[in-house]
């Protein structure tokens, strides 16, 4: 009798202990007036992680923002730059981290209205469609990954740094083995009236202190008192 109790058991046991245990990538855009792009390579397993790190001419913390640039490049769409701060990607225990911004008109760009002044964005998210490889046997093919548009990715509440955002969400779901993949859209907390059309992304922004500055009217009677008083002065020294 006991054994068949514990036989359910003894099955459930090997089931999880065989179980395969997939790497993962997550991939984070925070948009701002540039995007913050970060992807998380996490669980690699040692082998493929050795030979990453072995072949840096092959994949290096460049690769991932050449690649897109290339592939917009090959789009005609030439107005977008990348940037980078950190080229130390290798975190140990099977980790990686790619950091880098993304920036110019043919990805991320704003129209300002000339009565309230408010900012309204709009974002380009097709770039995250590409393949690069990691090794000279293996190819990470976000293509396929991240095939569906934009629109049809979840929009939900995602909390950065102790701060919630609106945010569209995809966990792929086509068979990636040996990666899960999933990518993250976060937009500014003051961003409304959300949108998402095909591939893109279109927001507004209040107005930004400079545009407030820019375009008040104490600034402008200011600079006319100003001039008065130059003007003045002037008059003054040339008697």
């Amino acid at each position: 009798m006991k054994k068949i109790v514990l036989l359910p058991f003894l099955c459930l046991l090997l089931a999880v202990i065989n179980a395969p245990v997939y790497a993962s990538i997550t991939i984070e855009v925070s948009i701002d007036d540039s995007l913050h792009v970060s992807f998380d390579f996490s669980n690699l397993n040692s082998t493929m992680y050795n030979e990453i790190q072995a072949h840096p001419e092959i994949f290096n913390s460049t690769s991932i923002p050449r690649t897109i640039v290339r592939n917009l490049e090959k789009q005609d769409l030439r107005q977008v730059s990348w940037r980078q701060d950190s080229t130390a990607i290798f975190k140990g225990n099977g980790a990686i981290r790619v950091e880098f911004y993304l920036e110019g008109q043919d990805i991320l760009s704003f129209t300002v209205n000339k009565v309230t002044f408010a900012r309204t964005y709009t974002v380009k998210t097709n770039w995250i469609k590409f393949d690069v490889n990691l090794t000279n046997t293996f190819t990470l093919n976000f293509t396929t990954y991240f095939a569906p548009s934009i629109s049809s990715w979840q929009r939900i509440n995602h909390t950065v740094n102790g701060i919630v955002h609106q945010a569209f969400y995809y966990n792929s779901t086509v068979s990636t083995a040996p990666f899960n993949a999933s990518c993250y859209f976060i937009l500014p907390t003051a961003a409304t009236n959300i949108r998402a059309s095909g591939d893109t992304l279109t927001f507004e922004m209040p107005p930004s202190l400079e545009d407030r500055l820019i375009n008040s009217p104490i600034l402008i009677l200011g600079a006319v008192i100003v001039a008065n008083i130059i003007a003045v002065i002037y008059r003054k020294v040339r008697k």
